[in-house]
């Protein structure tokens, strides 16, 4: 029987569009992939481990990206990477249906410390809804690092059969299952809460 529901973010819950963003301070689709590709796709996933610190991480991003583009570069980490992130709009209805339901709703997540805190306090619409949450960026841990799944059933007091879910990445669910979880690959709203009915008996 499942009793908690656990959610990744990014592409779920929430868009992270850091494309329009850069769009948004006047850079051409060109110039996005070249700082996509040269500066912050290589390096994103050490703002997601939190090993380093995110001063460390934004210097070598800067350093990598090509000089006709550092002060963009510069200017998205400095001012505006937390604009990186929204809500989707069914996350809060979804969630609070949920949990007047009876479920439990956990959070487990690859994502900056200093971003996730920013957004739980200012643009997430779903948090009070949450039970509890693992973030990579707090923990020193990544999915899909076996660790990060078992840190989340341990510190809640979970038991992974009665668990359900449901992530982006198709790695990180295969992960999940490897570690006794039920989980389910997300592709869009729609057809997850259809899947959670008919496959788990979800309400």
């Amino acid at each position: 029987m499942i009793k908690n529901i656990i959610f990744d973010l990014g592409g779920v819950l929430v868009d992270f569009h850091p494309d329009k963003t850069m769009r948004d301070m006047g850079l051409t689709n060109e110039q996005i992939h070249e700082l996509q590709e040269k500066a912050f796709s290589p390096l994103w996933s050490q703002l997601d481990e939190g090993i380093l610190s995110k001063e460390e991480i934004f210097a070598a991003m800067i350093q990598k990206a090509p000089d006709s583009l550092k002060k963009a570069a510069e200017e998205f980490l400095s001012k505006r990477i937390l604009d990186t992130v929204s809500s989707l709009p069914y996350s809060a209805e979804w969630l609070k249906s949920l949990k007047e339901k009876g479920y439990g709703i956990y959070l487990l997540t690859n994502y900056p410390d200093f971003m996730f805190s920013y957004h739980w306090e200012h643009t997430f619409t779903f948090t009070q809804y949450v039970d509890g949450k693992i973030v990579s960026g707090v923990e020193k841990l990544i999915k899909p690092d076996h660790r990060i799944y078992r840190c989340l059933m341990d510190r809640y007091a979970l038991v992974p059969s009665e668990c359900v879910f449901t992530d982006d990445l198709l790695k990180n669910i295969e992960a999940a299952k490897e570690t006794g979880l039920n989980a389910v690959q997300f592709t869009n709203y729609e057809d997850v809460k259809n899947t959670f009915k008919t496959q788990y008996l979800l309400s």
